[in-house]
């Protein structure tokens, strides 16, 4: 069975094409490439963002590419300012945490539309957005 979503119907299901849904998104694809879960069941990822808007939109990105979801119940959101997705693998254990770069945070702020900042993310490496710790 094929699980997670394209963008394009993350973006259908989120209502339209944000920075933080794509922060999201390509936080839990980078989970799925490097935890190699063989089940929608095997990942739980807890997010670490401000529980306001636009940063919790980076939840339902999540939600899109990892298939950790409310309704399931893997994954976790807690209000924080650490712009942070932790990831684990329930079936190995293994663990990924990926940090917001401070940078991109505050380039973010710089744009003048979500239409701008959108295209500036989207066009970003993996690394250019997220670092390990």
């Amino acid at each position: 069975m094929e699980w997670g979503l394209t963008i394009e119907e993350a973006v259908r299901f989120h209502g339209h094409l944000g920075p933080w849904l794509v922060i999201g998104y390509r936080a839990g694809a980078i989970a799925r490439d490097r935890l190699g879960p063989k089940d929608f069941h095997d990942l739980h990822c807890t997010v670490r963002v401000p529980n306001k808007v636009p940063y919790s939109c980076s939840i339902d990105g999540v939600q899109a590419s990892a298939s950790c979801t409310l309704g399931k119940g893997n994954i976790t959101v807690e209000d924080s300012d650490d712009f942070e997705f932790l990831f684990v693998n329930i079936a190995t254990k293994e663990s990924l945490r990926l940090r917001l770069r401070r940078d991109l945070l505050a380039k973010l702020s710089s744009f003048r539309s979500i239409e701008e900042a959108s295209k500036y993310v989207v066009g970003l490496g993996d690394w250019e957005i997220f670092e390990l710790s």
